[in-house]
């Protein structure tokens, strides 16, 4: 991962060597967050922020020795004369009356001294930075997310490469903390210096009260293009745009990402009233900046999307969970319970991280065997916890009869799962039919996809799979 390096003498040396001008490899103090503000204190649309490297390079510069000035004046026209007004060794020492070597050695102290000018600059221009760019995150539902090592050393590799990967996605079930990884990463890459502005839209937020209750925001429309298009204008602090039309606004916007490279979150994707017509927006957003969505639809049939999707906890590590769960909220009987009593809970409710911060809500006030028992008998539709409306009840809104069939057909299919020759003979549907349904409730997250590149096999999560049963018993 990049993070943020001190700016060195040998780095100050070269930017006053370049004052002018050339073509290095790369610009010392163009990637300086003291640049980019003080491009963004320009207009958005003048020289110095279309410049490029070079102009920040000279930006820096100029803002350095103007805090140079207020402490050694001698040092900073010393500088000047050397870099800006390019004049030699010889000369320079003749104008000052000292010899060529007490030149050099006043020369290397005015750059250490510029130096850690510009070290203090960039320092604060930082602090400020990562305070505005924590403030358009909400407060963390977390204290720690566990099972998440290898998908989020994934996920900030993508992130973090500039060549590749401009738009990825976080896709799985409710509950199985996309928002909680996304939230997490954000404030992980903002440690870096890898964007320039990071962004966070979402379109509906749930809660977890400490009764083991969901509370679903409700009010709050989906999200759409425009509202897209005003929020990042918000964000990114752009000029007013009252009066403005649309398109205008999205210019405004569209100018910005492309002058910036911005980490734009979009979290809920499923919310929004057509995501189809929103990815081709995004790609015309696209590159230098990324946009990463959460969403419980996978993107698995756009080949330029980078699909990650989140599994459930396997067992130690939703036992870890909920001991965690319980050493925060001061809940020793549950902290110092045995592997035996929480294996209990897992293999009724298996890995998703939400049933099983619910499960702990609800342990506070009833004993474990009520829980339970409470939890596998109560009628979907009148679930006290709201866990399976929140996680299926859209998606099997939608799902027609052949879907369900081929979903029912899988609740036998355990940990090892079905092939697809299994699922034909049990669902009795044409090979089209299957095939066509199993690749649909894949895409939902219903159905996990495990198995080798000669054998595949299809299985239900653990809620899925009582999900089903329960809505089967209920017809």
């Amino acid at each position: 991962m990049e993070t943020l390096t001190p700016i060195s003498f040998d780095d100050v040396q070269e930017a006053l060597r370049l004052w002018h001008g050339g073509s290095p490899a790369r610009w010392p103090l163009s990637r300086l967050r003291l640049g980019f503000i003080l491009s963004r204190e320009e207009d958005i649309y003048d020289t110095l922020a279309e410049g490029g490297p070079a102009a920040k390079n000279r930006a820096i510069l100029n803002h350095g020795m103007a805090k140079l000035r207020l402490l050694s004046p001698e040092a900073e026209d010393l500088l000047r004369d050397r870099y800006e007004n390019r004049r030699d060794v010889v000369a320079v020492s003749n104008t000052l009356n000292i010899s060529e070597s007490s030149l050099y050695y006043r020369q290397k102290q005015a750059i250490t001294q510029l130096t850690e000018i510009l070290i203090k600059l960039e320092q604060h221009a930082n602090r400020d930075w990562e305070e505005r760019m924590t403030a358009r995150l909400s407060l963390p539902s977390y204290t720690e997310l566990v099972g998440i090592a290898e998908t989020r050393a994934t996920l900030l590799d993508a992130l973090l490469n500039e060549g590749d990967f401009f738009i990825l996605s976080l896709d799985g079930l409710g509950g199985l903390g996309k928002t909680a990884l996304a939230d997490h990463i954000a404030r992980e890459v903002i440690k870096t210096k890898r964007f320039d502005e990071i962004a966070w839209v979402t379109a509906k937020q749930t809660h977890l009260s400490t009764l083991g209750r969901l509370q679903v925001e409700s009010g709050r429309p989906a999200l759409t293009y425009p509202m897209l298009v005003d929020q990042l204008a918000a964000q990114f602090d752009l000029p007013p745009t009252k009066g403005m039309i649309h398109l205008q606004r999205q210019r405004y916007v569209k100018q910005f990402l492309a002058d910036q490279a911005c980490l734009v979150i979009i979290d809920n994707l499923e919310t929004v009233a057509d995501y189809r017509i929103l990815l081709p927006e995004l790609r015309r957003w696209q590159q230098p900046s990324k946009f990463l969505l959460t969403s419980r639809v996978r993107l698995l049939d756009e080949a330029d999307v980078f699909s990650l999707s989140l599994r459930e906890l396997q067992p130690d590590t939703a036992f870890q969970l909920l001991r965690a769960e319980a050493q925060r909220t001061g809940f020793q009987a549950l902290a110092e319970a045995n592997t035996a009593e929480l294996k209990q809970i897992y293999d009724l409710v298996g890995g998703n991280p939400l049933a099983l911060k619910l499960i702990v809500g609800q342990l506070r006030f009833r004993s474990l065997s009520r829980v339970l028992d409470r939890f596998a008998s109560a009628p979907v539709t009148n679930s006290p916890e709201s866990l399976f409306d929140y996680i299926y009840h859209d998606i099997w809104e939608t799902l027609g009869d052949e879907s369900k069939t081929t979903l029912l057909a899988l609740t036998q299919a355990g940990e090892t799962g079905f092939t697809f020759e299994h699922i034909l003979e049990l669902s009795g549907l044409p090979v089209d039919a299957v095939d066509h349904c199993l690749e649909k409730l894949i895409m939902l997250s219903m159905v996990d996809l495990s198995g080798s590149l000669i054998e595949r096999r299809y299985r239900l999560h653990r809620l899925t799979e009582i999900f089903l049963l329960r809505m089967l018993g209920e017809e």
